[in-house]
């Protein structure tokens, strides 16, 4: 994008909202212009309720969501058609280029995401549609019935059966199938798993873990936030490499901001580069947003010259400093798909006084009906962690771990 465009987006925002008006008065340049964060979205719709000054009221809301709000206070959220219509096209493209739609009308997606507030599981189940499928919209929870309804369309075998949902609900689907039918999970013959929702699936020993379980395709199809875009970016290899939509990055001006608060956009990042992504929203009608830090870091594996792609490795706010080691909760993942005694889901208490973590301790979910020598197991998992993370965590095991709407919240603070 060339210094002129950026700098009439700039000109544009300033006209857009009084938020805008007032955030970037004085800005001259867009590359010198402040960054929004989700704070000061949260206080905009504090401060002028429902749905903020940063909002266009010019523009006809056609649908309102929330975000979950799990590592926030929720933000309301509205779209225009347009909005909605654009965002479903993104989704279409990260969903067919995951491998949706291959089989046309021959393929049935159930789509298990939340269908509340939460924009994921909504808006996705529009793009889900556009790809030319049979769509069965389930929604979290009752996992006996998914269970059943599975086995019943089976028995046609004109079509294949593929499920679209979070990678923590993967374990538990397995889970349930082995200690109350004694089903092996291989049995329900999924075609393919499309999973999205939330962080793990970009672990590949813990992706190979779950084709081995199932023996079915196990696809990063829905990376995406709900403030920005439902899905966003998708992988389509056994590398499992995240690759921005084209439309995405057509409708929306994509920067990274490394380690030592240096910002680049398309043009000047290579491969290697890792940063905060920033983005700006120039085409959101409703809620648009300017250079919005999403706080999630990205590492770029390959760039080509009209796309980036990338894997994910963490976000800035779900770091822990812990007696002087950043810790992110997902390097656990791989560490804990080494051993069979776990399920792969898992939750980390954190203590914490005066902002400084005191105490982690880790939550391990072992599968039921399995005996385990605790004492023997701890050691190992112990010795892993520290020989990987340099850090040494309490460790707990349960048979059950909370899964609230198919997701696991990877943090508790307590």
């Amino acid at each position: 994008m060339t210094v002129f465009k950026k700098n009439e987006i700039l000109d544009n925002f300033k006209k857009l909202t009084p938020f805008y008006s007032r955030k970037l008065n004085g800005a001259g340049d867009f590359n010198d212009a402040p960054l929004t964060s989700k704070h000061e979205l949260l206080s905009s719709q504090k401060n002028h309720p429902p749905f903020g000054n940063f909002t266009n009221k010019k523009v006809a809301i056609s649908q309102i969501y929330r975000t979950s709000g799990t590592s926030s206070n929720p933000l309301l959220l509205t779209f225009s058609k347009k909005d909605i219509d654009f965002i479903t096209d993104i989704g279409n493209e990260c969903l067919r280029y995951a491998g949706m739609g291959k089989l046309g009308n021959n393929e049935i997606v159930i789509n298990c995401l939340n269908l509340s507030m939460w924009v994921g599981g909504v808006l996705d189940s529009q793009s889900i549609s556009k790809t030319g499928v049979q769509v069965i919209n389930f929604g979290a929870g009752n996992t006996s019935e998914l269970i059943r309804l599975i086995k019943e369309l089976g028995l046609s075998k004109k079509n294949k059966i593929s499920l679209h949902c979070t990678p923590s609900y993967l374990p538990h689907i397995a889970s349930r199938l082995e200690t109350e039918y004694g089903m092996s999970p291989q049995n329900l013959n999924i075609y393919s798993f499309y999973l999205g929702g939330e962080s793990g699936i970009q672990n590949n020993y813990y992706r190979k873990t779950l084709i081995e379980k199932w023996g079915s395709k196990i696809i990063n199809a829905n990376y995406g936030m709900s403030e920005i875009c439902s899905a966003l970016a998708s992988a389509n290899d056994e590398k499992n490499v995240l690759r921005f939509a084209p439309l995405f990055t057509q409708k929306y001006f994509i920067e990274l901001r490394n380690s030592k608060g240096e910002i680049n956009d398309f043009e000047n990042l290579k491969e290697g580069d890792n940063g905060e992504m920033i983005v700006t929203a120039y085409e959101k009608e409703s809620q648009p947003l300017f250079r919005y830090n999403t706080k999630e870091i990205l590492r770029i594996v390959k760039k080509d010259k009209k796309n980036l792609f990338f894997e994910i490795l963490g976000r800035t706010d779900d770091m822990l400093i812990y007696k002087g080691i950043n810790v992110f909760p997902e390097q656990f993942r791989s560490i804990i798909s080494n051993f069979n005694e776990l399920t792969g889901l898992y939750q980390l208490q954190v203590n914490k006084q005066n902002d400084i973590v005191e105490k982690i301790t880790l939550i391990c979910e072992t599968h039921k009906g399995t005996k385990i020598n605790e004492l023997e197991l701890k050691n190992k998992l112990a010795v892993k962690i520290k020989s990987e993370l340099s850090i040494l965590p309490s460790i707990i095991f349960t048979k059950k771990i909370n899964i609230e709407g198919n997701k696991i919240k990877l943090i508790q603070f307590v």
